[in-house]
């Protein structure tokens, strides 16, 4: 009897064993690829995140609406639908025990792959080369005087690039496509940046619009890439100059960009070298607010200066975008914005919130290594 005891024993540790191995491959990559920065560059975020993203992208463009928002939406009643079924099943079945611990199998392997395709599809890109090394920038700290000059010259050129877009009767911004059609030419903002830099690839070709976008800004974001299904989404419930920005700073993530301070300078990049007169101005306008906002917090006399030679075109679309946001301020923005904090800290980023801001330091470093202001 012992014998044939201890035989039926081993296949369900050995299941157990199967459920949990994509959970401990992930936390493997998590472990390792942070030493290996420069095998998680050219093997990992060039390789094997490439070879799953960009045809999963590319088949999510097929679909017009945001995969993301269904399963989001409707993955609450299914999953509490399926909880209740299970709950009957186990409460008619006879062998209770064996039951429960296959359902307690399937959720631990379920929650295990999640694990692991979270590592391959965002998690690992972490750990890639730094930003400042992909695109050749001087890695150095620059002084107020420089951000002031720097946000001063974003200043002007946004202004001139603001003269080139429509505005509505109220004097605000309007797309010069459809909504649509802008949707769908976000993928091009990168043409001109990707002849410099090759390593940028995507197989985004349709960014997707938010059905419930006006209550999605409760939680204070703009654009969301989920890695589980390599899906980009907008909010276009918001003002249209953050539009391109957005968009472009979703595309970022799917070439394997994972900090959020990355993908706001790739996408400020990609949008002030394409061809979209749309998408240049929310790019220079998404950079000054960056660099704006660093020179308040240092010299609040020098940001004054500088908001002063806005244009009136840019500062109404400022006030426009303030207002928007200040419907929605309050609670759920809050606790959205402290998890945020709390999981870009737990991908090893300890500023956590701030490391937005390190998009500044890029683009101060982008404007010293190229000379811009020489």
């Amino acid at each position: 009897g012992m014998f044939m005891k201890q035989k039926k024993k081993t296949p369900t540790r050995r299941k157990w064993l199967f459920c949990l191995l994509p959970a401990v491959l992930a936390a493997a990559l998590y472990l390792l690829l942070p030493h290996f920065p420069r095998f998680t560059e050219y093997v990992w975020v060039r390789g094997v995140f490439r070879v799953f993203s960009v045809p999963l992208t590319w088949l999510m463009s097929l679909f017009p609406f945001s995969v993301t928002e269904l399963v989001v939406v409707a993955g609450i009643p299914a999953l509490s639908a399926l909880a209740v079924v299970f709950i009957v099943r186990l409460v008619r079945r006879a062998d209770r025990r064996r039951v429960a611990e296959r359902g307690a199998r399937f959720v631990v392997w379920c929650l295990s792959l999640f694990l692991l395709l979270f590592m391959v599809m965002d998690g690992g890109n972490f750990s890639r080369l730094s930003t400042a090394s992909l695109f050749g920038l001087n890695e150095k700290t620059y002084d107020a005087a420089f951000l002031q000059a720097v946000t001063a010259d974003l200043a002007q050129r946004t202004n001139a690039a603001r003269a080139q877009v429509a505005e509505d009767a109220d004097g605000c911004m309007i797309l010069s496509a459809s909504k649509g059609a802008t949707l769908r030419a976000a993928d091009d903002c990168y043409k001109n940046l990707q002849e410099r830099y090759p390593f940028l690839i995507s197989g985004v070709w349709r960014v997707k619009s938010v059905a419930l976008s006006h209550q999605w800004s409760y939680t204070g974001y703009t654009g969301v890439y989920c890695p589980w299904l390599s899906e980009v989404s907008i909010n276009t419930d918001t003002p249209v100059s953050e539009w391109g920005h957005t968009a472009a700073h979703e595309i970022a993530h799917t070439m394997g960009f994972a900090r959020e301070d990355a993908c706001n300078f790739v996408a400020y990049l990609a949008c002030v070298t394409s061809d979209n007169p749309d998408f240049v101005y929310s790019g220079y306008l998404a950079a000054f607010t960056y660099c704006a906002n660093a020179l308040y917090d240092y010299d609040k006399d020098a940001y004054r200066t500088v908001f002063l030679t806005l244009s009136d075109g840019v500062r109404r679309d400022l006030k426009q975008r303030s207002s928007y946001w200040k419907q929605f301020s309050g609670q759920v923005m809050d606790s959205s914005q402290s998890f945020n904090d709390a999981f870009i800290k737990a991908n090893g980023v300890e500023s956590g919130i701030l490391s937005y801001d390190e998009a500044v330091s890029l683009i101060l470093q982008y404007y010293d290594t190229n000379e811009i202001l020489a």
